[in-house]
Parts: structure tokens; C-alpha cells; sequence
């Protein structure tokens, strides 16, 4: 019986670990390449702990041209992923970075 059992949730984790693999957005797997796509940089200022970039990544990533965002506290920096065919406003990051109450910088890249 405690076989079984190992035996079976061992089966759930391979199969969610398959599914969750097959779900993820990997650039690599289109094909595309890190040339092939549009990044943006800003500065923003305030974030003062690991726990602050977060948030803003979060709103940033609800804005529909954004494939991927990732904050920096200790560079005081957001790296923004366009999607591939995609414009993105920057006025659209700005405001995120201020709802998530920081201070827009300037777009460095």
C-alpha cells in the first residue's frame, strides 16, 4: 500500500513538473534570439529592499506589449521584454513605476 502510494504522487509530480515545463515562455524554444528582441531599460529609484521590485514587476507585466519584466533594487533598474510585433508605450511603464509608488527615471536603452 505505501508503495502504491509513493508510486503515485511520485507519477503527480513528474506529470505537473511536464506540464509546467511545457507552459513556460522560453524565447529559445520560438526560435527567436536575444537579438530578435526589443529590451528597454529605466531607471527607477526608491526601491530600497529585495522585497520592493516585486510589486512594480507586476503591474509592469500587466501592461499587454510586456513578455517580461525584471526589477533591480540594487542597480535601481527595470529590464522590460517587448513582445515580438508589439509597441509599447513607455508613458505606460512610467505610470506603472509610479503606482507602485517609485520614481520613474529616465529610459536608459
Amino acid at each position: 500500500m505505501m508503495n502504491r502510494k509513493i508510486l503515485i504522487t511520485t507519477g503527480l509530480l513528474l506529470l505537473w513538473g511536464m506540464i509546467a515545463g511545457c507552459a513556460s515562455r522560453d524565447s529559445r524554444a520560438s526560435g527567436m534570439t536575444d537579438e530578435d528582441r526589443e529590451v528597454r531599460i529605466y531607471e527607477v529609484f526608491g526601491m530600497d529592499c529585495p522585497g520592493c521590485h516585486g510589486g512594480l514587476e507586476n503591474l509592469v507585466l500587466k501592461i499587454p506589449a510586456v513578455d517580461t519584466a525584471t526589477a533591480n533594487w540594487k542597480e535601481q533598474r527595470l529590464v522590460v521584454v517587448v513582445k515580438p510585433g508589439s509597441s509599447l508605450d513607455d508613458e505606460l511603464v512610467y505610470d506603472a513605476i509610479r503606482r507602485a509608488n517609485f520614481t520613474a527615471g529616465g529610459r536608459i536603452q
